[in-house]
């Protein structure tokens, strides 16, 4: 009789919440379902359709579970595990999966202390990255090249590895991670990584204002049967942000410092900044930020390049977005690369 009431509320979709559905539920377990649907139409060189028009539909699939503990009071056991979707990709006969592992983590959390949390994890520096990250047909090409790696498993704001605590302590946010490794990598050479982040958010007024801090380093096991890329031992950064919001306005920077340092070869120091600017219209969003990431003796920007965007909500958390992205530099060529993007979005 219980696994029917399951199924059937699978098929009816009961929600929880705005962003997932909660498909079980009784006094000591939970398991919510959620995930995104994602229809884009683009053309021009600065987006996926290269010198051409194309479209694709991809998406996002995720479990997340709880059951309270017995044996410890206040503290419960969680677990995440969500998917990228792709379909186009595999229809094109690429190396890409179907599905790509975006999170997977089990651990613990406590109603005072926090969560601790091991696996493939929401990195602490994504509590900078989110101030900018806005959009809903782009992401800001600061996160490709200034969150450079020595292990390849690290896929821009989520790191394998990974035995991460979150404390939320009345409003102060704060991050840490250690960072082991992943076997599974193809670059298994990654030692030791800490990562640590701070957020904030402050009213004055009706203002608010959100600040930011994070930093991590990386560390090589030098092991002569692994290849290195790049010659890469060591890799040190640190970024912040800072947010401002007020009614319907918001206004977001952040910068970055990143310091590589290769065997047998100079360092490689690159300076990143960000930014985005948004006005909230009732049921429209426009808004537009630049971008650049700057190598150390380099003329021209490894990566530059702003954007506008225009979002329409159309029903609760589903959203209709026109792009349009210029890139001027690109591997510190000069570009004048454009493109148009046109997306349908659903969460659930």
């Amino acid at each position: 009789m219980k696994n029917k009431i399951i199924m059937m509320m699978l098929f009816a979709g009961i929600s929880s919440s705005a962003l997932a559905v909660n498909v079980y539920k009784d006094k000591d377990t939970t398991l919510d379902i959620y995930g995104r649907l994602e229809y884009q139409f683009a053309h021009g060189d600065a987006s996926f359709a290269g010198n051409d028009s194309r479209n694709q539909l991809g998406g996002r699939l995720g479990i997340y579970v709880t059951r309270d503990l017995s044996l410890l009071e206040e503290t419960k056991v969680i677990g995440r595990l969500e998917w990228q979707v792709r379909t186009e990709k595999n229809d094109n006969k690429t190396k890409d999966k179907d599905l790509d592992a975006r999170y997977a983590w089990l651990g613990l959390s406590h109603a005072r202390y926090g969560e601790l949390i091991g696996g493939r994890t929401q990195n602490p520096l994504y509590q900078v990255m989110r101030m900018t990250d806005k959009y809903k047909n782009f992401t800001p090409n600061v996160y490709n090249y200034g969150i450079s790696t020595i292990d390849t498993s690290y896929q821009f704001n989520r790191q394998d590895g990974t035995l991460q605590w979150n404390g939320d302590f009345d409003g102060h946010q704060i991050r840490a991670a250690y960072v082991a490794g992943n076997g599974n990598s193809d670059n298994e050479v990654l030692d030791n990584a800490m990562m640590l982040s701070y957020r904030k958010m402050l009213k004055v007024g009706d203002l608010k204002i959100t600040p930011a801090i994070a930093a991590s380093e990386f560390n090589r096991k030098d092991n002569i049967q692994k290849k290195v890329t790049d010659g890469r031992k060591k890799h040190q950064q640190v970024m912040g942000g800072l947010q401002f919001d007020y009614d319907a306005m918001s206004l977001a920077v952040t910068a970055g410092k990143l310091a590589i340092e290769r065997d047998n070869k100079s360092d490689n120091d690159y300076v990143s900044f960000d930014s985005v600017a948004s006005y909230q219209f009732e049921k429209v969003k426009i808004l537009g930020g630049y971008s650049f990431l700057d190598e150390d003796g380099q003329d021209i920007y490894e990566k530059e390049g702003w954007r506008a965007e225009a979002q329409l909500t159309m029903a609760k958390n589903t959203y209709l977005s026109v792009s349009y992205i210029k890139q001027l530099a690109d591997k510190n060529v000069k570009t004048n690369d454009d493109a148009v993007i046109v997306g349908l979005r659903f969460d659930f």
